[in-house]
This record gives C-alpha cells, sequence and structure tokens, in this order.
C-alpha cells in the first residue's frame, strides 16, 4: 500500500513534546474539505473513474531535535549572565537561542557532532514509520520551520547521495516555513556558490517556500541562483500572525497555526491524495495558482 507520511521539523527554542498537535490537528480537519474541493475541479469523466474509497489521511510525524541543543545554550546562558548584569536580556536570550541553534548545527569537521545527532532525529521518525508499516511505501512531505527547514535541506541531501539511490530518501513535497537559507548560502561564499540545493519528485512534487513579508528570519529562495530558480516551485509571500504578530517580526512563530501556511499544505496532500488512489495527474499549474489566490504581498 502506498502511504502519504508528514514530516515536521521544527526551528529554533526550546520546543517540547507535541509542537506540532495545533498544524497536525488543523490538516486533519481540512483534508477532506480540500479533497472534496479537489475531486469538484475535476471533470465529470475524471470524477466517474476515481476510486469509490475516500483517500486515507496521511501518517505524521514530528522531529524534535532542541533537546540536543537546550543543554550547552542553557549552560552558556548561565555563566555568561553570571557576573554582569546586562541590558537586552530578552533580545540577548533570542540571540542565545537562534545563533545558538545554528552554530551548533554546523559541520564540525570529521565529527560533525550536532549535526548528525540532529539528522539521527530525523533518521528515527522515518525508521519508525518503516518498522510499523513495514509492507508499505510512503511518500514523504516535509513541513519544515525556521532553522528547521535548513535541517531538512541537509537531510535530504545527505540521503541524495547515498547508494544505491533507492535506499535514500526523498521528498514527495518540501514546505519551509520562514526559512533562513538564502543566508545559509554564505557558507558556500554566497548564493552564487550555493548550486546544489535539494530536490523533490518530480513531476508530482513541489517546494514551496512559505514566508511573512515581516518576517527577518524567512527570505526568498527562487532569486538565489537559477539552480534555485529550478529546484523551489514558489516563494509564497503572505501575511502570517494574529493581530499581535502581523506586521511585525514576530510572525516568525506564527506560521504553524496559520491558515496562510496550512491551506498550501493541506491541498497538496489532497491532491497527491487523490493522485495516489485514483491516478489523477498532479497539475503544478493549477496548484501554484491556487496559492497565487490565497493571501499574496
Amino acid at each position: 500500500m502506498r502511504r502519504q507520511a508528514v514530516i515536521f521539523i521544527h526551528g529554533i527554542g526550546e520546543q517540547q513534546d507535541g509542537y506540532s498537535t495545533a498544524i497536525e490537528n488543523a490538516l486533519r480537519e481540512a483534508f477532506p474539505d480540500h479533497v472534496e474541493d479537489v475531486r469538484d475541479s475535476l471533470s465529470k469523466k475524471q470524477r466517474d473513474e476515481l476510486s469509490a474509497a475516500d483517500p486515507a489521511a496521511p501518517i505524521f510525524r514530528e522531529v524534535l531535535w532542541a533537546k540536543i541543543t537546550s543543554g550547552p545554550k542553557n549552560e552558556l546562558w548561565k555563566r555568561v549572565n553570571r557576573s554582569h548584569n546586562l541590558d537586552m536580556v530578552k533580545l540577548r536570550r533570542f540571540f542565545v537561542e537562534f545563533a545558538g541553534d545554528a552554530v551548533g548545527y554546523q559541520r564540525d569537521g570529521d565529527e560533525n557532532i550536532v549535526y548528525n545527532k540532529i539528522n539521527d532525529c530525523v533518521q528515527a521518525q522515518i525508521d519508525s514509520l518503516k518498522k510499523e508499516f513495514p509492507n508499505d511505501t510512503f511518500e514523504y512531505t516535509f513541513v519544515t520551520h525556521s532553522l528547521g527547514t535548513i535541517v531538512s535541506s541537509n537531510y535530504l541531501y545527505d540521503q541524495s547521495l547515498i547508494k544505491p539511490s533507492r535506499k535514500g530518501i526523498k521528498a514527495t513535497n518540501l514546505f519551509t516555513l520562514g526559512s533562513p537559507i538564502a543566508i545559509w548560502t554564505l557558507r558556500f561564499g554566497g548564493p552564487l556558490n550555493a548550486v546544489h540545493p535539494v530536490q523533490v519528485s518530480r513531476p508530482d512534487g513541489a517546494w514551496i517556500n512559505i514566508l511573512d513579508d515581516e518576517d527577518v528570519i524567512g527570505f526568498p529562495l527562487r532569486d538565489l541562483n537559477p539552480q534555485y530558480a529550478a529546484a523551489v516551485d514558489m516563494d509564497y509571500v503572505t501575511e502570517i500572525g494574529g493581530l499581535m504578530s502581523m506586521g511585525n517580526p514576530i510572525s516568525h512563530i506564527g506560521y504553524w497555526t496559520d491558515n496562510n501556511a496550512i491551506k498550501p499544505i493541506a491541498r497538496k496532500l489532497a491532491i497527491d491524495s487523490l493522485r495516489m488512489t485514483s491516478k489523477v495527474a498532479y497539475k503544478k499549474r493549477a496548484y501554484l495558482k491556487y496559492i497565487e489566490n490565497l493571501w499574496n504581498v
């Protein structure tokens, strides 16, 4: 049996078990409605040929890697705060959280201690799916936020290097929310040198990069270079967050619960479910048009 699996990967901060519960519940609730909407958009001939069975909802897994970096960050914060009355405490703490995770995740020569431990957290969720459903095959949708977008990109790129290639994991879909991947290209000497972006499965996959226009951590990706323009299907610039976060940088923490991020994901999962169960071809232009008709900036 072919199944859809959604893998959530969080970003910076002291995340806890269940951080993805809100978006998982929202996707579960929205999924049947999007399936019906996609069905209604088909021709009568196509609808008559659909499988009578309702598509199964995706299986969800969350990757929790925060515990790997939280101990060292807390120890650092305790020590730098020990002897001095520093100002801008909240901003300093945020910087420790963001920069601490980013620096900790850097490759560090042959050992790559933190890098490997975080990637192992991703692999553990993939392995758990294979163990629970040993006779099934999966299509993977990665939904990733902030530094988690870099984790997913690195993990999937490393998977592409595994030989034989059938043993590696390739994402059908990649949704990057508030992604600093553009800044990460500076590791390679700038965007013109970052010429090997991760690839999703074609022709059925999609990479949608979602960002709020006031999110100072999230950046567009398609303009980085021709390779990213080919790999990323859309930079979806929208408004994220409620009244308190909309229109300011706090929007960076609002993606998990905002419909402007949830709807494109739910729509693609519905499209893929009908493709997998009833062989309804994925129409990229129609899907991107659907996103364009949402709240774009």
